[in-house]
């Protein structure tokens, strides 16, 4: 077997463990911590399957990408366009985040969840997708973040279009260049 198929068969079978490990679906796995690059895998020819010694050039198939969550922008928010997610909650930012680490965890992060994406995050209509990015968390979950910010939510919006995050110091919604909206 050649070099390059024995690395691509162990990369295959770690794959599979680490995959066997998550559960379907679950929006805080996230195998990728960054925009997910097109990664290849060669493959051999028939004949080099069988080993008479014939290997074809590598053939480029690129890996299938895991969805991430859409971000989108709401235009009747009241103070003007905001970030929201697909179901049109309400994203903000910390100030209190100074990089794209976030910085809220434990009694934090259950008033303020983090957006998690299982994969590299979609922009919506009204979003910059060279602005959106991820984030690690140091549970090894990947936050979105929009221009460098990690994303929120706020525990007590409770329905699609509420800001009641907004009358607190430090968190704001995000704006369509991702700068902190004030209310008004």
């Amino acid at each position: 077997m050649s070099k390059v198929r024995a690395a691509a068969a162990l990369a295959a079978l770690l794959l599979a463990a680490v995959c066997a490990a998550c559960a379907p679906g679950d929006p805080r796995i996230s195998p990728l911590p960054g925009r997910p690059a097109q990664q290849e895998s060669g493959t051999a020819s028939p004949g080099a399957a069988a080993g008479d010694g014939s290997e074809a050039p590598e053939q480029q198939v690129p890996e299938p990408q895991v969805p991430g969550i859409q971000v989108a922008l709401a235009a009747d928010a009241g103070f003007g366009p905001i970030l929201v997610d697909a179901q049109g909650r309400t994203l903000y930012l910390y100030e209190g985040d100074t990089s794209t680490r976030s910085t809220c965890y434990e009694d934090c992060a259950t008033m303020w969840p983090p957006l998690t994406t299982p994969g590299f995050p979609t922009a919506g209509p009204g979003v910059d997708d060279g602005l959106l990015g991820v984030g690690q968390r140091t549970d090894g979950t990947s936050q979105v973040l929009y221009k460098g910010h990690p994303l929120y939510y706020f525990a007590e919006d409770a329905a699609p279009g509420e800001a009641g995050g907004l009358a607190l110091a430090r968190w704001f919604p995000v704006d369509a260049v991702g700068d902190r909206v004030s209310g008004g």
